[in-house]
């Protein structure tokens, strides 16, 4: 299993980084669709921009979930994955810029596919540990996705008034 899950995470780590990048242009692209920015980034904020990566990585995990039926702990593993990048894009971003002062688009770049790299890592680990079994954990799994998946929908729309949903380009906060 290890061969085919290390196939299959290549392949999602593409999959991710390239739809995870032209997601970044779809809002705009689609004239501000509504349905486009419950996916895609509506803004520059740091938030908005973990979209990147968990809509992406949530289409490869169904894919994924598919194609290894029977992977007792893909799907908590998948999530675990997921939240982890999605922390180590935002630790990225903050440290640099706390240490420089300000964005730097190629550093932000580089923070979204150290995530997603960091995303992958783990999941793999953790699905080759197969120490997260039973339907319990499947089930919490799914229940995290679809929470998580509403929470970047709502603060799309009412996001927190922090500094994580602040775009440093026109200090707006979501639409």
């Amino acid at each position: 299993m290890s061969k085919k899950l290390l196939k299959y995470d290549i392949i999602g780590f593409i999959f991710v980084s390239i739809i995870g990048t032209l997601a970044h242009f779809v809002y705009e692209l689609t004239n501000k669709s509504v349905i486009a920015a419950l996916f895609c980034p509506i803004n520059e904020s740091p938030w908005e921009h973990l979209k990147l990566i968990f809509f992406p990585y949530l289409i490869w995990t169904v894919i994924q979930a598919v194609i290894m039926k029977g992977t007792k702990n893909l799907l908590p593993a998948k999530f675990i994955g997921v939240f982890v990048g999605m922390a180590a894009t935002l630790s990225f971003f903050y440290t640099y810029t706390g240490i420089v002062g300000k964005n730097i688009d190629w550093l932000n770049i580089l923070s979204f596919f150290v995530g997603v790299f960091i995303a992958f890592l783990i999941d793999y680990l953790l699905i080759k540990s197969e120490k997260m079994q039973g339907k319990g954990v499947n089930i919490t799994a799914i229940i995290l996705f679809i929470i998580m998946s509403a929470i970047f929908i709502l603060f799309t729309f009412a996001p927190p008034l922090i500094p994580l949903f602040k775009d440093p380009i026109t200090s707006s906060y979501g639409i």
